[in-house]
């Protein structure tokens, strides 16, 4: 347990009764709060409501279940861990959010940030960092792509955890079709990357915690031919091709209120800046024997101290 004040937490997320203790990195923080003595209050985005031009939510003790409203401006920290889709709930939640003081409460992260860094483009703010990207909903511009790399992968730009990535090769016969399904008919913009061979030898999630990267996990796709990625499978030291991605991207990071990220790197290229829940924490806490989602508690707790000290 801290020896720290106690600190006011409050999570905004899915229903908690309905995430998996085992691998979610929400439950893995809120539980590690828990435990080192802090106060901690739930709710959904429905709950959050602003009165008089403050933020407030109607929030729930996750130890006791009493529930209450509560201005967010009181709180020490407030968490934003719903899950993507970034849909019209996601954008609505963030708008109220922007009424919490960032000066008072810490944001993790902070809805500004959240909408102007999209998780599959932001990235493209230093392109040179990652792979040959096209964004596009021209099936002439996929195809000329696919064309000139062979093999690629294409990905909805409001996409998450794999959902709706097609892999398509320049020879394949249904190559129409897949531009089409992606596309919506060419009515909206995908991402379009050539495959990386050396994804076999692993995904790599960083994980970033104010702009310093603080550990690494190896995962790799999954033994039954689903070419997307399965469980973390090993830690990894930080490398200096890590330390330079995080030493280019920290000032934009830091600018934007993105406090909890974990970038996803192939062969040395950044492919993407997680920044909404983001996650793999607690799944590596619980299959690898990391502390990750202790860490982070006690890097809010520094973080907290200084900005009131």
């Amino acid at each position: 347990m801290t020896t720290s004040p106690a600190l006011d937490l409050v999570v905004v997320a899915d229903p908690l009764d309905r995430l998996d203790p085992a691998v979610d990195t929400t439950l893995g923080v809120v539980s590690a709060a828990l435990a080192r003595g802090h106060h901690v209050r739930a709710c959904g985005p429905a709950d959050l409501a602003i009165v008089d031009g403050a933020a407030v939510a109607r929030t729930y003790d996750v130890r006791r279940g009493d529930t209450r409203w509560t201005r967010l401006d009181d709180a020490d920290a407030v968490l934003l861990r719903t899950d993507p889709p970034v849909d019209r709930a996601y954008l609505d939640a963030t708008l109220v959010l922007d009424r919490v003081d960032p000066a008072r409460t810490l944001l993790v992260n902070d809805p500004r940030g959240v909408r102007i860094a999209n998780e599959k483009l932001w990235a493209l703010e230093h392109a040179d960092l990652g792979p040959p990207t096209l964004v596009t909903a021209s099936a002439d511009q996929i195809a000329d792509f696919v064309r000139q790399h062979r093999t690629c992968v294409v990905k909805p730009i409001d996409g998450f955890s794999g959902h709706g990535v097609l892999r398509l090769g320049d020879d394949d016969t249904n190559a129409a079709s897949i531009i089409e399904l992606s596309t919506h008919g060419g009515r909206r913009q995908v991402v379009v990357q050539p495959w990386l061979e050396r994804v076999r030898e692993g995904n790599k999630r960083l994980f970033v915690h104010d702009g310093e990267p603080v550990a690494a996990a190896l995962r790799f796709p999954v033994e039954n031919g689903d070419f997307r990625i399965g469980l973390p499978a090993r830690m990894v030291e930080v490398d200096d091709r890590d330390r330079e991605i995080c030493d280019r991207l920290r000032p934009g990071l830091r600018e934007l209120g993105l406090f909890l990220v974990g970038l996803d790197v192939i062969d040395g290229l950044l492919i993407e800046v997680n920044v909404t829940s983001s996650g793999a924490l607690r799944k590596c806490d619980r299959l690898l024997g990391s502390t990750l989602c202790a860490d982070f508690v006690q890097l809010m707790e520094e973080t907290i101290r200084r900005r009131t000290s």
